[in-house]
């Protein structure tokens, strides 16, 4: 039995042939019968050639201006292409009393969803609910609204719903969207106990980066590995997989590797300012003191008021002894940009420096901050013995000693303020 014209155009388009293609096309028109068109036009659909399925459902709306089924398939394709006012003119053009009104409903829900016009689009699909309230394509579409809309409470059982039926719904992964679901309302050990079981869904580069960013939320360090490893081995250049990589081997006591992931990272992206604040934590557990300070210099290099680098740099200086280091770095930030922590930093080094009346000015400034904490009582005390603020000195050794009652040096050096020795 001889081939069609469409079903020739077809196979010359398998088979990447295009030269032939309006050719072969005009003949269809001329000699094939509606329903091969039909089945034409949705197969060129299928194969994302709507340049050539437009033609061809132009063409049947011709030999049929009453076919609705037709006109919303030709109106999906010309809202995707720009032409929004041809587009939902024929939409707009359909009944309620036509087979076709309750998909044209839906399709303008994706429209106007697609376009930010959130209220409008939940109108339409209230309007598809009405006349179908248990059609999964509706169910699905107000849970693609509520997802991408970030409301995820609303989203989660109507995917769920959908599950217990079907696994996708097109080219989504309803077991994926419920997992998401789950990780986006904080449930990280639900949404973790999920992917486990239904690990064969998860496949795509962008399903294995989120399982891996999942399962580190869910503190299952050497799952989230497995993922992200296997997303750079597959695409080197994924350059937000990194930070979480170095993460999950820090996080599983691996410095290094955790090291190497900061390393690799950067050299596909120099800019990432926690790929550097990474590296270096890694590279002290090293006792990597140099690699630590290399990187954290050179993310301050290309990221000058990150906060966070100059706190770890700070706190190496401080660990290093490189205390004019540290006070010409933190002098730089602006005082009302200041954190308690670069106050007693300051103060540190200050104290260091036999700058006294520095140090304590500072100290005193973090007081409020860190008066629970020994270590920086310590530090204060230090600084009060040393300018002679004797009252000041009494108050803050008696509540030092109520959170560490044993240290007997303290104590002792409380006993003399008391009996003036």
């Amino acid at each position: 039995m001889a081939q069609t014209y469409s079903q020739q155009l077809l196979a010359a388009l398998q088979q990447h042939d295009f030269s032939q293609s309006n050719v072969l096309l005009k003949k269809a028109f001329a000699s094939d019968d509606q329903a091969t068109l039909e089945a034409l036009a949705n197969s060129l659909s299928d194969l994302g050639l709507t340049d050539l399925a437009a033609k061809t459902y132009r063409h049947l709306l011709k030999l049929d201006p009453d076919n609705d089924e037709v006109k919303v398939y030709l109106a999906e394709i010309l809202l995707d292409d720009g032409q929004d006012d041809a587009g939902l003119d024929l939409l707009y053009d359909l009944k309620p009393s036509s087979p076709a009104y309750l998909q044209g409903l839906l399709v303008q829900a994706d429209y106007y969803q697609s376009c930010g016009l959130i209220e409008t689009a939940k109108n339409k699909l209230e309007q598809a609910r009405q006349l179908s309230p248990a059609e999964p394509a509706i169910i699905f579409g107000w849970a693609e609204l509520a997802y991408s809309s970030g409301d995820y409470q609303t989203a989660l059982p109507l995917y769920q719903q959908l599950l217990s039926k079907q696994k996708r719904v097109a080219e989504v992964s309803l077991i994926q969207r419920v997992i998401a679901c789950l990780a986006k309302l904080g449930d990280y050990e639900q949404a973790a106990a999920l992917l486990k079981q239904h690990k064969e869904n998860i496949v795509g580069i962008d399903a294995q980066y989120q399982a891996g960013l999942i399962l580190l939320q869910a503190k299952d360090y050497r799952g989230a590995v497995h993922y992200l490893d296997e997303v750079l081995r597959r695409a080197p250049d994924y350059v937000n997989a990194y930070p979480l990589l170095a993460e999950a081997y820090e996080a599983d006591h691996d410095p290094d590797n955790a090291l190497a992931a900061a390393r690799t990272g950067l050299t596909y992206n120099e800019y990432d300012e926690t790929l550097y604040s990474l590296g270096a934590k890694a590279a002290l557990e090293l006792g990597e003191q140099a690699e630590a300070q290399r990187l954290l210099q050179k993310g301050l290099k290309m990221a000058p008021d990150n906060q966070e680098l100059k706190l770890q740099l700070s706190n190496l200086y401080l660990q290093t002894g490189q205390d004019e280091e540290n006070i010409a770095l933190l002098k730089h930030i602006p005082e009302d940009s200041r954190e308690p922590q670069v106050y007693w930093n300051l103060g540190k080094s200050e104290f260091n420096q036999d700058d006294l009346k520095s140090a304590q000015a500072d100290l005193l400034l973090a007081y409020p901050s860190f008066k629970e904490q020994p270590a920086f009582l310590r530090d204060l005390i230090r600084s009060l013995r040393a300018t002679g603020q004797q009252t000041a000195l009494l108050e803050v050794l008696q509540k030092y000693l109520k959170l560490v009652p044993d240290d007997l040096e303290m104590q002792a050096l409380l006993d003399d303020l008391q009996t003036g020795a």
